[in-house]
C-alpha cells in the first residue's frame, strides 16, 4: 500500500470514527430521554445496534458486495468502533456492582453480551433476506 493510499485510509477511518462517535452520543441522549434509569439503555442501544450492523455489513460485503471489501475497516473499525462502547459498558457495570445492584448488573451484563451475539446473527439473517 502506498503512502497516499495509507493516508486516505487513515483519513477515512478518522472521519468514520468521528461520525460513529456523534451517532453514539445522539443515540445515548435519545435513549436517556425516553427510557428509565433502571439500566443504561443508551449503552445497550449502541452496543446491540452496533452488533446488528456489524453482522449485517459483514455478510452483505462478503456474500454480495465484495467490491466494498476494501471499505470494511472504515465501516467496522471506524464507524462501528466509534459507535459502540466497551468502556462505557465496563464502567456502568462497575458502578452497579459498587452500588450493590447485583440483579441489575447481571441483567445488564447478560443482556449486552448475549444480546450482542444474537444481534450479530440477526444482522446476518437480515443480510440473507436482502441477498
Amino acid at each position: 500500500m502506498t503512502n497516499f493510499h495509507s493516508c486516505k485510509l487513515l483519513a477515512a477511518l478518522m472521519m468514520a470514527g468521528a461520525l460513529g462517535t456523534l451517532c453514539r452520543y445522539l443515540t445515548m441522549k435519545l435513549a436517556g430521554t425516553f427510557c428509565s434509569e433502571i439500566l443504561p439503555w443508551g449503552t445497550i442501544a449502541v452496543n446491540l445496534g452496533g452488533a446488528f450492523l456489524g453482522g449485517l455489513i459483514l455478510l452483505l460485503v462478503h456474500q454480495r458486495f465484495q467490491e466494498f471489501a476494501p471499505f470494511l475497516p472504515v465501516l467496522t473499525v471506524g464507524f462501528l468502533g466509534g459507535f459502540t462502547t466497551f468502556s462505557s459498558f465496563a464502567m456502568e457495570n462497575a458502578v452497579l456492582l459498587q452500588q450493590g445492584a447485583f440483579l441489575r448488573f447481571s441483567i445488564n451484563a447478560l443482556l449486552q453480551n448475549l444480546g450482542g451475539i444474537a444481534a450479530v446473527f440477526a444482522g446476518m439473517g437480515c443480510a440473507r433476506l436482502l441477498l
